[in-house]
C-alpha cells in the first residue's frame, strides 16, 4: 500500500512540482491514517470498513489535493456523489476541478490528485508621474563678484505658461483580489499612488491626469517639486509697436529688444535676445541680456538694482546697484556700485567710461587703434560725482562773486556822485553778493564732507593683463592719466599716490 502511495506521489510530484511539499506531508499524513486504518480493522471481530475519501490543503490553502484509501474486510466502496459530499463538507467550495476529479476518480484507490485551485490575488498597477520638462534649480541671475557668467550656453530658464503641461499622472489601477480553496477572500495588494512633485504656482488638472502651470513664469525645481517663479513672459521681440511697457514682478523676454522701446519691471528681467536702441530698467533685482547689447550713442539705456550682464556693451550707458559683469564693453558708459569684470572671452574695455564703487577686473584696456578711457574706481560713484560737481558750482559761485564785486566796486568809486538808480542798483548787488557767500559757504562744508569721505582708504583698483594708451584714472581725490602701453597692470593707491603695479 505505502509503495502505490510513494509511486502516486512520484507521478504526481512530476506533474506539479511547484505542489511537492504538499503531496510530501500529504503522503506522510495518508500514511499515518493508514496505519490508523489497518490497526483498527484487526481489532476486534474485524467489522467492515468502507472506503474513505482523505483531502489536504496547502498552507496557504491554494491547493487541495485527495487521496481514496480503500475498504478494509469487505467494506463497501465510495461513490462519486459521496466523494465530493466529502469534499463539501471538509470546506472546499472554490476552484473545484470538476472535469479532473471525474477523469482522476475513476484511476481507482491509493491514487493521489487535485481537486481543487484557489485564485491568487491579482496585483494591480502603481500610478506613475511621466515629467515633460526637466529639473532645473530655481537660478538667481545675480552672481558673486569675480565670478564668470557663461554667455556661451542658453541661459538655464525654463519659461511657460499658464496652463502648459508640466507633468502626466497616471492613476494607480486597482488589482484583483484572491479566494483560497475554502472561499476565504485574498485581498489584493494596494497600488499606490505615485508623488506628483507640485510645488507653488502648479495645479493639478485634467480630471487629476496633469499637473499644469497656474500661471506664467520660470518652472524650476526646490524641494522635489516642480514650481513656478510667477512672471511675464514675452515669447519673441519687443519692439517700437509694443511702446512702453511697466510690469511688477520679474520679466522674460524670448527675443529681441529695439525699436526705442521702454521695458520696466521690478523684478529680474532676463532678455534672451540682444539690446538695440531701448531704455531697459529693473528697480529690484538684475537685468541679463544673453546675446549682448549692440547700443546707439544717446539712446541705449539700462538701469538694475542690481547686475547688469551681457556677453557685449557696445554704445550703451549702464547704471547698476552692485556690478556689471560682461566679455566686451566699447564706447559705454558703466555707473556702478560693485565692481565692473570683464575676464572672459576678449576681456577688453575700449574707450568707455566707468565708475566703480569697487574694482575694474579686465583681460585688456584699449587697442591698437588708440582712443581714451577714462576709470573712476574705490568710492560709490555719487562721492567723486558730488565732489567734481561742487568743484564746478563753487568754481561758478566765484566766477559770480568776482563779476558782483567789480560792480559793487565800480558803483562805490562814484561816492557822492552816485544816483538814486545807482543806489538800488548797488543795493541788489550787495544783496546778491551776500546771497552768494551763503551760498558759497555751504558748498564749501559739502566739499569737506565728501573730500573726508574719498580721504579714506580704499581697496578698489584695475587690473588687467594689458593696457593701451589713454587711460585716465582717479582713485579718491588723485588722479593718473596713464600715456604708455603697460602689462600686467594693477592700478592702486598706496601712500597717496596712484602706482600702476
Amino acid at each position: 500500500m505505502f509503495s502505490e502511495l510513494d509511486a502516486s506521489s512520484k507521478e504526481v510530484k512530476a506533474q506539479y512540482p511547484d505542489d511537492a511539499k504538499t503531496v510530501d506531508d500529504f503522503v506522510w499524513a495518508l500514511k499515518e491514517a493508514c496505519r490508523a486504518r489497518y490497526k483498527k480493522a484487526l481489532d476486534g471481530d474485524m467489522q467492515p470498513m468502507r472506503a474513505e475519501a482523505k483531502f489536504f490543503l496547502s498552507r496557504d490553502r491554494m491547493s487541495a489535493f485527495a487521496c481514496l484509501l480503500p475498504p478494509e474486510n469487505d467494506g463497501s466502496g465510495i461513490t462519486l456523489e459521496e466523494f465530493l459530499g466529502d469534499m463539501h463538507y471538509e470546506g472546499i467550495h472554490y476552484g473545484v476541478l470538476q472535469q479532473e476529479i471525474q477523469e482522476e476518480f475513476a484511476l481507482g484507490y491509493l491514487h493521489i490528485f487535485p481537486v481543487a485551485r484557489g485564485k491568487l490575488p491579482q496585483a494591480g498597477e502603481d500610478g506613475k508621474v511621466t515629467e515633460l520638462f526637466q529639473r532645473r534649480k530655481n537660478m538667481r541671475l545675480e552672481v558673486q563678484n569675480g565670478s564668470e557668467v557663461d554667455f556661451g550656453q542658453d541661459i538655464q530658464l525654463q519659461p511657460i505658461r499658464k496652463g502648459a503641461v508640466i507633468c502626466l499622472i497616471r492613476p494607480p489601477r486597482a488589482g484583483a483580489d484572491g479566494t483560497d480553496v475554502t472561499g476565504q477572500c485574498l485581498p489584493g495588494p494596494q497600488a499606490a499612488s505615485a508623488h506628483v512633485p507640485k510645488g507653488k504656482n502648479t495645479v493639478i488638472g485634467r480630471g487629476g491626469q496633469a499637473l499644469t502651470a497656474g500661471a506664467d513664469g520660470i518652472l524650476y525645481i526646490e524641494n522635489d517639486q516642480f514650481c513656478i517663479h510667477e512672471q511675464k513672459i514675452i515669447d519673441g521681440d519687443l519692439d517700437q509697436f509694443q511702446g512702453a511697457l511697466r510690469i511688477s514682478g520679474n520679466l522674460y523676454i524670448g527675443g529681441n529688444v529695439d525699436g526705442g522701446v521702454e521695458v520696466e519691471a521690478s523684478g529680474e528681467i532676463v532678455i534672451n535676445g540682444k539690446m538695440g536702441q531701448a531704455r531697459v530698467i529693473s528697480t529690484g533685482g538684475t537685468i541679463r541680456v544673453q546675446q549682448g547689447i549692440y547700443g546707439t550713442n544717446g539712446k541705449t539705456f539700462l538701469s538694475a538694482a542690481g547686475q547688469v550682464q551681457a556677453p557685449v556693451a557696445e554704445w550703451a550707458e549702464i547704471n547698476a546697484g552692485t556690478s556689471v559683469i560682461a566679455e566686451t564693453i566699447s564706447n559705454s558708459v558703466i555707473r556702478c556700485g560693485g565692481m565692473v569684470y570683464a575676464m572672459s572671452g576678449r576681456g577688453m574695455i575700449v574707450d568707455s567710461q566707468i565708475r566703480a564703487g569697487d574694482s575694474v577686473l579686465c583681460q585688456r584696456i584699449g587697442n591698437l587703434a588708440g582712443g581714451r578711457s577714462r576709470f573712476s574706481i574705490g568710492y560709490p560713484p555719487h562721492v567723486p560725482e558730488s565732489w567734481e560737481r561742487i568743484k564746478g558750482e563753487l568754481a561758478k559761485v566765484q566766477s559770480t562773486l568776482d563779476v558782483l564785486w567789480e560792480s559793487i566796486t565800480g558803483l562805490r568809486r562814484k561816492g557822492v556822485r552816485i544816483t538814486e538808480g545807482e543806489k538800488t542798483i548797488l543795493d541788489q548787488l550787495v544783496e546778491q553778493r551776500d546771497l552768494y557767500f551763503e551760498r558759497q559757504k555751504v558748498l564749501t562744508e559739502e566739499l569737506k564732507t565728501v573730500q573726508r569721505a574719498l580721504d579714506k582708504k580704499s581697496k578698489g583698483r584695475i587690473r588687467c593683463e594689458k593696457l593701451y594708451p589713454y587711460l585716465d584714472v582717479q582713485i579718491g581725490r588723485l588722479t593718473e592719466e596713464i600715456t604708455t602701453i603697460e602689462e600686467e597692470c594693477n592700478i592702486h593707491v598706496e601712500d597717496s599716490r596712484i602706482f600702476l603695479k
